[in-house]
This record gives structure tokens, C-alpha cells and sequence, in this order.
């Protein structure tokens, strides 16, 4: 099936989007922060770190989101260092909101990354995106293979561009939602990334989180609908419903 027919396929109404304010608006597009579904609000918390910034679940204990305002420079430093980190819980939300590394241990998922440690150009900034706040399970398959791939083309997007503003996260298939592990970590369908090209427009890639290496470009209003995220609130209706070329791997 095309990427389009099951989006259609699983897509279920938005009951209303909610803003909030953000502590770290420099990481968004004109400070706004993404607007989430009424749904997706309960347990939530804010984090900032000194690269990117993320929105955790306490449902979910999955990030509802990951931002980044990824510049060249950065991407630059990245590439200086080398991989250091470990996966460690978030402290910076409340204790039964976390996710422990030990969930993920023999549940047949990957850590993955939302914002990725190849985009982080200090070593410390790239130990703090190893908190357990900014992974979801991922297939592995899809995790080393495909998603990989796209990291890399965003970095080399930044990287032609100057910068781009960069929103990841997970979509739930609202009428089965597995977990793993004892606190219950949300298994994702789709994991999704979007990408504002400052005066060009946005788009996201989103892939089907299993080992078929499903992956398309579609709108921002795309994955508003399936989602409950709106990565980019201050970009204009039409950058929302027409999405941008990005190249696919």
C-alpha cells in the first residue's frame, strides 16, 4: 500500500490543538512552540538542553516531541567528536513519568533516537541526547537502516542550507498501542521528522516503525492529522498543506 492510502488509512480526528508556553523558544520557528491534540496534554513536561529541547509523556513515556534548530556550525562539531554517550533517565521530569533503559532490554526494539546524537556538537550536548526522554522504540531495521539515512540527509540539509528547524516524535495507532518493559513504554506505528527550510517551506519524512522500510514525504497538516502535533504552528496554511521536496535516501 503507498504511504498515502495508509495514512488515509489510520488517520483519526484531531479534537483540538492546544498551545502552551516554551522556556526555549530558540529552538522553534518564531519561538512557537509545536501545538499538540487536548488529548496529548496530560503528564507532560519540558525539557530544554543545550541543543535541543523535548516535550516527554508521562503516558506514553515516549517524548510527544524532540525540537532542534539545527545550524551548520553544528553539524560541523558534530562531526569533530566522537560517540560517547549513555542512555540515562530524564531527571529532569517527575520519577513516574520516566523510562528506564532497562524497558528496552530483550523487548526486540532499538533505543531510537527522536533528536539523534550525530547532530549534537559538543560531547556534552551529545551525552544529553542519550536521556531516555528523547527515545522511542524503534524497529532495528528501520532505526540503522532508513531513519539513519534521513538523519543524515537533514544534517546535510543544514549543512547546505545554514540551518533548518528540525521536530521528531512517534504517531500511536490509537486502537492498539503495545508496550514494553515494566514502566510501560509505548510502542510507536510511525515515527515522523519535519523539516522547515527557512524561506522555502516544510515537509516531513514519516516511516512505518517496522522492518518493511516504509518511508514517504508528506505535509506538516499530514502529520497534524495522524499525529496530534503541529511541528511548525508559525509557518502559513499553505506551507501546512504543501510539502516541500525533500529527498528521500
Amino acid at each position: 500500500m503507498h504511504m498515502r492510502q495508509w495514512l488515509f488509512a489510520v488517520s483519526f480526528l484531531v479534537s483540538g490543538a492546544c498551545f502552551a508556553g516554551t522556556a526555549c523558544p530558540n529552538f522553534f520557528v518564531s519561538g512557537s512552540n509545536p501545538s499538540i491534540d487536548a488529548s496529548l496534554t496530560p503528564r507532560t513536561t519540558e525539557v530544554c538542553h543545550t541543543e535541543y529541547v523535548l516535550l516527554a509523556s508521562g503516558v506514553t513515556k515516549d517524548p510527544v516531541y524532540s525540537a532542534q534548530h539545527l545550524t551548520a556550525a553544528q553539524v560541523a562539531g558534530a562531526d569533530s567528536i566522537s560517540r560517547t554517550g549513555s542512555f540515562h533517565q530524564e531527571t529532569g521530569i517527575p520519577t513516574a513519568d520516566r523510562s528506564q533503559d532497562s524497558d528496552y532490554t530483550n523487548s526486540g526494539y532499538d533505543r531510537g533516537h527522536m533528536t539523534p546524537a550525530g547532530d549534537e556538537s559538543t560531547i556534552d550536548s551529545e551525552k544529553e541526547s542519550f536521556s531516555m526522554a528523547n527515545v522511542v522504540p524503534q524497529d532495528h531495521k528501520l532505526n540503522t537502516g532508513e531513519w539513519a539515512k534521513i538523519e543524515a540527509q537533514v544534517r546535510n540539509l543544514a549543512t547546505q542550507l545554514g540551518e533548518v528547524y528540525v521536530v521528531t516524535g512517534p504517531a500511536f495507532d490509537p486502537d492498539n498501542i503495545p508496550t514494553i518493559g515494566k514502566d510501560k513504554v509505548a510502542v510507536p506505528e510511525y515515527t515522523w521528522k519535519a523539516v522547515y527550510e527557512p524561506g522555502k517551506g516544510a515537509a516531513a519524512y514519516l516511516c512505518v516503525n517496522d522492518d518493511s522500510i516504509t518511508c514517504d514525504v508528506v505535509s506538516l497538516n499530514d502529520i497534524k492529522t495522524l499525529a496530534g502535533v503541529d511541528p511548525f504552528p508559525a509557518l502559513s496554511s499553505s506551507m501546512h498543506s504543501n510539502p516541500i521536496g525533500l529527498p528521500l535516501p
